[in-house]
């Protein structure tokens, strides 16, 4: 991997960690459609830098997403779990943000910070790993 990518994925990852720090205080202050939104960039930040150690970049959310299982977790180099936490932070975000009628509530929307926590840190775990930081 080349010195550029590896700029590229730090970056990402400082986004990543400033986005999940948001997201925490926001669930503090009861702003849950914020704490969603937050919770779910930092786990986009990470999968398109995790992505990025494959060579592959996608410009749509349903193409990181698509791309995470199928080049990640779909030959066994991340867990399933974290490919269900990429969706379901996706749609809670994307219901969160764009439905007139916010369903929203505490317990879930502090399950999806806590599963982004669970993201940032598997994440970050392999990015060491595999030699990109």
């Amino acid at each position: 991997m080349d010195e550029d990518t590896r700029i590229i994925i730090a970056v990402r990852l400082e986004k990543a960690r400033e986005d999940i720090a948001t997201a925490h205080d926001l669930i503090a202050l009861k702003r849950l459609r914020g704490a969603v939104n937050r919770a779910y960039y930092a786990i986009y930040h990470l999968a398109t830098a995790v992505l990025l150690t494959q060579d592959i970049e996608r410009s749509k959310h349903s193409g990181v997403q698509a791309a995470f299982g199928y080049y990640l977790v779909k030959p066994g180099l991340i867990e399933p779990e974290y490919g269900r936490i990429l969706t379901s932070a996706r749609k809670a975000r994307e219901t969160s943000d764009y439905a007139d009628r916010i369903e929203l509530d505490g317990e879930t929307a502090q399950r999806i910070v806590t599963d982004a926590d669970r993201f940032v840190v598997r994440m970050e775990e392999y990015l060491a790993n595999v030699g990109a930081l």
